[in-house]
């Protein structure tokens, strides 16, 4: 058995009947050709079962702690041979089968909860595209896997080559036997003790820097009642006059997204090409992500002053940055969080972007400032049983006292050459993310897949924002930057 680590349980601990922490990514699969064969349910099954010893992650289900005396373990599930049947779906659109279609479709399959008495994915075949094309809907649970971890169980599915690759034969799988309610709560039990010196160790480390590490920063209240601390016990080591881990008093604006939200979601996508943004980037001497994020500022600008709500300060958007060693094992989240402030306030394109690079910097510069041990201590900071009743109280309360940023923006790299799945060519690779309380109305996420920058954007459903209007104005936007970096 493997435990969750504290970022992992939160990720269960925070779901409601409104909330569910799982993301997807779709795959635009090419029509085949002559000769060639259809990326059906069968086919995928086939493939699934003779490569899933590559996705150690997808053959972990759930054990919980009775009284949540501690955090969920993960075991391997003995029946995972025979429950793929259970875990591969197949569908099909109506005609005539258009992205407004298969979008519709995508966000309600990401929305509906997962199985959490077995593994905690799905992957779909859609059939039924325009022009014979299919799409895949790999969708997962944040439990298990964080945005990058997660693109790595898509190597699992891809192949360099149409006619695929050879696969190390898989060793005998036996799994492991569910251990019972009686064991399970002898184990939390047994641990209280070492949960105890753990939090009084983890305390020492990480109290002077919560406001800046996962799950804590996501928490509604910590980061006025944290800083606020360190200010009164001069709490900075290695910070000079403490300003560094400030932040400037970043506080997000009332905006129209600040409404509760619901089980129900929409989503939509567009593609850009990623040679114009790296033409961006090398013309201003940023990074892609600080592209990548200026351009979104520029979108949200954009339909914000068209239906006369935009607010006069800037947006704060929340940016996540892994912080996974490259020998890390697949699967977990390793992830921390930046809070920034979106230059939406401004009206030039050019200036928008030197905004973002200058606040993104800052605010890896926090990151940085923050010590290893912080970061360790943070997992064994709050014992589970209080963790989880704190943090489920906490989404309750989640936007009661305003918004603690106004949209999530996310950049990842996915394959910078072209994948096949089964043969067929991946034509575009588009994420879904989650909606979180507390956090906007929306989220938008690029993977950088083949030549593009592939951007998902997903809403709440009774969100004022229109996702296809804000990928019509992210490509305006990208248009706008691609426009002034050749003049």
């Amino acid at each position: 058995m493997r435990q969750l680590s504290m970022t992992d349980a939160f990720m269960l601990a925070a779901e409601n009947r409104r909330q569910t922490l799982q993301m997807a990514s779709v795959s635009i699969l090419a029509a085949p050709g002559a000769g060639e064969r259809r990326v059906t349910r069968e086919v995928l099954r086939d493939l699934v079962a003779e490569r899933i010893h590559l996705a150690p992650a997808l053959t972990r289900k759930l054990v919980h702690v009775p009284l949540g005396l501690d955090h969920p373990y993960w075991v391997e599930d003995a029946d995972i041979d025979i429950d793929i049947d259970f875990h591969v779906r197949d569908l099909a659109l109506p005609a005539p089968g258009d992205d407004r279609q298969l979008a519709e479709k995508a966000a309600q399959l990401v929305a509906q909860p997962l199985d959490h008495s077995r593994p905690l994915w799905e992957l779909y075949v859609i059939e039924g595209l325009e022009g014979g094309r299919s799409a895949l809907v790999f969708k997962l649970h944040h439990a298990s896997v964080d945005g990058i971890s997660g693109l790595d169980l898509h190597e699992m599915l891809f192949d360099s080559a149409p006619e695929g690759r050879k696969v190390p034969r898989a060793k005998r799988r036996t799994g492991e036997p569910v251990p019972s309610q009686w064991r399970m709560l002898a184990r939390g039990l047994a641990g209280l003790p070492a949960q105890v010196i753990g939090a009084v160790e983890g305390g020492a480390r990480s109290l002077p820097y919560l406001d800046q590490l996962m799950p804590f920063r996501l928490l509604p209240g910590v980061g006025k009642a944290v800083r606020t601390g360190r200010r009164a016990a001069g709490l900075l080591p290695g910070t000079g006059d403490g300003k560094l881990l400030e932040g400037g008093g970043l506080r997000a604006p009332q905006t129209v997204f600040d409404k509760p939200i619901t089980p129900h979601r929409r989503w939509a996508f567009v593609r850009v090409p990623l040679d114009e943004a790296k033409t961006i980037r090398r013309r201003y001497e940023v990074t892609l992500n600080d592209v990548v994020v200026a351009t979104m500022a520029g979108a949200i600008r954009r339909w914000m002053q068209e239906i006369e709500a935009l607010p006069d300060e800037p947006l704060v958007a929340m940016v996540p940055i892994s912080v996974r060693p490259e020998e890390a094992e697949s699967g977990g989240n390793l992830v921390q969080v930046m809070l920034v402030p979106l230059p939406t306030n401004e009206e030039s394109a050019e200036r928008r972007l030197v905004l973002t690079h200058e606040t993104l910097r800052s605010a890896k510069e926090r990151h940085r400032a923050v010590p290893a041990s912080a970061m360790q201590g943070a997992d064994t900071l709050m014992m589970p049983a209080l963790f989880i009743r704190a943090t489920r109280a906490a989404t309750v309360l989640s936007g009661l006292g305003g918004a603690t940023a106004n949209t999530v923006i996310s950049n990842m790299p996915g394959p910078p050459e072209l994948v096949y799945v089964a043969g067929a060519r991946v034509e575009a690779l588009y994420p879904i993310g989650g909606v979180i309380e507390g956090f906007g109305g929306f989220t938008s996420i690029v993977f950088s897949y083949c030549g593009g920058l592939d951007l998902g954007i997903i809403t709440d459903r009774d969100a004022p924002a229109d996702p296809w209007r804000l990928s019509e104005l992210y490509r305006e936007s990208h248009e706008e930057l691609v426009a002034l970096a050749g003049s």
